[in-house]
This record gives C-alpha cells, sequence and structure tokens, in this order.
C-alpha cells in the first residue's frame, strides 16, 4: 500500500462486509454480528466517510467472527474471496486503503496458506487477528507455527476482539460491545507466555 501523506488521518481499525459473506455467516447461524445487526458496506459510503472526518487512508480488514463458521474448506475459500475483495478496492483506490488479511482460524495449515497467498500474490499490509476463534485463544501452542511464519516475515498484526465463548450468558441480551468485550484481557496473558512468541527476532506490531 502507498500511504498517503498529508494532514488528514490513518483509520487502521476500519472493517468491510461483502454479500456473499454476510450471506454465508447467516447461513450458518450467526443472524447477528456479536449481537447487533450486520452493517452494509460500500466503498462509495466509506470514501464519503473519510472524506468528512479528515480520513486519507483507511487500512481495511474483516470484523468478528470472521471466515470461519465451522468448516475448514469454506472457511479457506471466504477467506480467499474477501482478501481478494479487500485487494481489489486497495488497487481501484492508490492511496485511500490498505488491507489486514484475514485468515480461516483455526485452520492453521489453512491460515498458513492464506498468508502466502495474501502477502506473495495480494501484498496486504498485514493481518488481523481475532482474540480468539472457536474457543482457541492466542497463546494456544497448535498456533505456534502461524505465530513463527508471522515473525519470519516481520508481519504486521492487528489484534481485534471478539465475543467470548460464553456470550450468549454474559452479554445479558445486550450486543457485546456495549458492555465490552470479556474476551480480550484474557487474550494477551496467555500470548504473552507463548513459547512461539518469546523466541520471536522480529516481533509482531
Amino acid at each position: 500500500m502507498s500511504i498517503a501523506h498529508g494532514p488528514g488521518f490513518i483509520d487502521v481499525h476500519a472493517h468491510y462486509v461483502t454479500d456473499s459473506s454476510v450471506a454465508r455467516a447467516r447461513a450458518a447461524g450467526h443472524d447477528l454480528a456479536d449481537g447487533m445487526p450486520w452493517a452494509t458496506w460500500s466503498v462509495e459510503a466509506h470514501l464519503d466517510l473519510m472524506d468528512r472526518s479528515g480520513i486519507d487512508t483507511a487500512v481495511l480488514s474483516v470484523a468478528s467472527p470472521g471466515p470461519h463458521f465451522g468448516d475448514d474448506g469454506a472457511a479457506h475459500e471466504l477467506a480467499r474471496e474477501l482478501n481478494e475483495e479487500g485487494a481489489r478496492v486497495v488497487r481501484d483506490h492508490p492511496g485511500r486503503f490498505g488491507l489486514f488479511a484475514c485468515l480461516p482460524l483455526p485452520d492453521v495449515d489453512g491460515a498458513l496458506a492464506a498468508i502466502k497467498y495474501a502477502f506473495d500474490s495480494l501484498d496486504v499490509d498485514g493481518v488481523i487477528l481475532k482474540t480468539h476463534t472457536r474457543g482457541v485463544y492466542l497463546g494456544d501452542p497448535r498456533l505456534d507455527p502461524l505465530f513463527a511464519e508471522l515473525d519470519r516475515r516481520g508481519a504486521i498484526v492487528l489484534l481485534h476482539p471478539t465475543s467470548p465463548v460464553c456470550s450468549e450468558e454474559t452479554a445479558l441480551g445486550h450486543p457485546r460491545p456495549v458492555i465490552g468485550f470479556p474476551s480480550t484481557p484474557p487474550a494477551p496473558s496467555p500470548t504473552c507466555f507463548s513459547p512461539a512468541l518469546s523466541s520471536a527476532t522480529r516481533g509482531c506490531g
């Protein structure tokens, strides 16, 4: 991404969705996104928001719950579809957008393949990771190969909250962002003790 240099802001927390991704989420039982109605998104509306808000560049990413709804193959396919669409937006609007790729976690092999494609073919700016994916938190040793590859590439990582596995009981009927994401505080703790991150030489931002 070629970031525009000027007096405006760079927004690194900018989400996008596609009609296809919302349809797949709903088909998998996610009628709401973290307890809130699914938003509609368009490049035109986002550019208008950016211009009105003094934002030069927005780095796009996929919000919770991400592309994995229980089937590894379908998750890999959806992650690629979303990343390709995000990359197309970046190409079509030079300097206005960047992209943090989404990954089909907790499928580690699929995520490693997605990282290779996203960085080597789509030239993304980094990746977005949720605090957990289907109950697999970031400090889980099953994710060690993932962090090793991100470290090898010196990748930028955006850590994003998501609903905890007990969200139906803790949300009290409210959208999760309204009451806060209880999964966020404990997520970095096991991650800090992860051998993969302790041995990282380049680090993840």
